[in-house]
C-alpha cells in the first residue's frame, strides 16, 4: 500500500536525519522497499546524488577513502553517511568496509544464502530448472526462454531454479563487447527487466553467474540485487551458489561452478559432488555454467546440468564446446519425514536455435 502524504512527510524528515531506508520502515510501520521507492523521487535524495559540487559518491569510492574524508565532503553527520552507504548497498553496490575506511568492492562476496521454503506437507513438489540464459548475447534465445514459461504455466509450476548467468555480462575476454547487443550494468539491468518472462504466478529464484558477475569486478555492482529490486517475481539467492530447504529432509544447492568443460559430460558434476563433505551435501544439485545436459545419481545426490537458454556461440564453436539448450521439469515424491523417495526429472530440448532472436525483442 503506497505511503499516506503523512507517512510521506515523516519518511522525508527522517531521512533528513540520516536514517535508514529500514530504519524509516519500521518508525513508520511500512516496507522498507515501500520508503525507499519514494525517497528515490523525492528532491531531497536528488539533491544529494546530484549536488554538482561533490563528487558522484559511487566515483569517489573507487578507491579507499577514510570515514572522516568522506563526511567532510558530503557535509554529513556520521549517521547520514551509514545513510548514504545503505543507499548504496540496496542499489546493489558492494562495499567493502575495513575499520574507518571504506571503497566499492571489485571482489564478488560470493556469501552463500539459504532459503526455507514453507512446506506445507504436501507429497508431491515440481519445479523448473533453467540456467545461462545470457541476455545480452547476439545469440541468447529469448523467444524460447518465453516457450519454456509458457510451458511451465501449463503444467502448473509455480517455481523456476536459474542456476546463473541470466546476463551476458561484459569484458569477459579480448573483443567480447562485439558479441553483446547490450552494453553497460544499467542497460543489462533494463533489458533483463524488460524481456525475462513474467507469468502470473510463477516466482523464479536465480543466483549469478560469472557473466553477471563481471559488473562486480567492472564498476563494483551486483545486478542480481538490482534485477530483484525492480522484478518481485525474481527472488535473488546471491552470487554463484545458494540452498533452497524444500522440505525438512530435501534441500537443494543451485551452483555455478568455475573452469571451462571437462573431456567428458559427467566429469565435472561428479568432481563437484566429490568435494562435497558428508553431512552437507544437498538432497539435489543443479548445476550451472558448463551449457551441458545430464542428470547423474552419485553419492546419494539427484545431480542436474541445466543446460542453456544460448545458441553455440563463435567462441564455443572455435573451441568445440556444444551447446546444450533447454529447460527441465522436476517432480519430487517425498514421505513424512519429507526425504525423496522418487524423483522424475524431464528434459525439454530445443533443437534448432532461432538466428538474431534478440531482435525480435527490441
Amino acid at each position: 500500500m503506497a505511503l499516506t502524504t503523512e507517512e510521506k512527510q515523516e519518511a522525508l524528515k527522517l531521512y533528513k536525519e540520516g536514517l535508514t531506508h529500514a530504519e524509516i520502515g519500521e518508525r513508520i510501520n511500512k516496507d522498507r522497499h515501500e520508503v525507499r521507492g519514494y525517497i528515490r523521487h523525492t528532491d531531497e535524495y536528488r539533491r544529494r546524488k546530484n549536488n554538482d559540487e561533490q563528487p558522484e559518491l559511487v566515483d569517489f569510492l573507487r578507491r579507499p577513502r577514510k570515514r572522516e574524508e568522506l563526511i567532510l565532503t558530503y557535509d554529513v553527520t556520521n549517521r547520514m553517511l551509514d545513510a548514504l552507504l545503505g543507499d548504496l548497498e540496496e542499489d546493489g553496490y558492494l562495499l567493502d568496509q575495513f575499520g574507518d575506511t571504506v571503497c566499492l568492492s571489485k571482489i564478488p562476496h560470493g556469501e552463500k544464502q539459504t532459503l526455507d521454503v514453507d512446506w506445507k506437507g504436501n507429497k508431491i513438489i515440481r519445479f523448473g530448472v533453467l540456467s545461462d540464459t545470457h541476455i545480452g548475447s547476439r545469440w541468447t534465445q529469448i523467444t524460447h526462454l518465453h516457450e519454456a514459461y509458457r510451458k511451465f504455466e501449463e503444467e502448473g509450476i509455480k517455481h523456476v531454479y536459474h542456476a546463473g548467468d541470466i546476463t551476458e555480462g561484459w569484458k569477459m575476454r579480448q573483443g567480447h563487447e562485439h558479441e553483446c547487443y547490450t552494453h553497460g550494468a544499467d542497460d543489462y539491468v533494463e533489458e533483463v527487466i524488460d524481456v525475462y518472462p513474467n507469468v502470473p504466478g510463477i516466482k523464479t529464484y536465480f543466483i549469478t553467474g560469472n557473466h553477471d558477475l563481471s559488473f562486480v569486478k567492472l564498476a563494483g555492482i551486483d545486478i542480481g540485487v538490482q534485477i530483484a529490486k525492480d522484478r518481485p517475481d525474481m527472488i535473488y539467492l546471491g552470487q554463484e551458489a545458494a540452498t533452497v530447504n524444500l522440505t525438512p529432509g530435501c534441500t537443494v544447492e543451485l551452483m555455478h561452478p568455475r573452469g571451462g568443460s571437462s573431456y567428458a559430460i559427467s566429469y565435472k558434476a561428479q568432481k563437484i559432488s566429490e568435494s562435497l563433505e558428508g553431512g552437507t551435501k544437498p538432497s539435489i544439485l543443479l548445476v550451472g555454467h558448463f551449457h551441458k545436459v545430464e542428470y547423474l545419481f552419485y553419492r546419494n545426490i539427484h545431480i542436474i546440468q541445466a543446460g542453456c537458454i544460448q545458441a553455440q556461440t563463435p567462441f564455443m564453436r572455435g573451441r568445440h564446446l556444444a551447446s546444450m539448450v533447454g529447460y527441465w521439469i522436476v517432480e519430487l515424491h517425498v514421505g513424512e519425514d519429507g526425504q525423496i523417495n522418487r524423483m522424475r526429472p524431464e528434459f525439454f530440448p530445443i533443437y534448432e536455435s532461432i538466428e538474431d532472436d534478440y531482435k525480435n525483442w527490441r
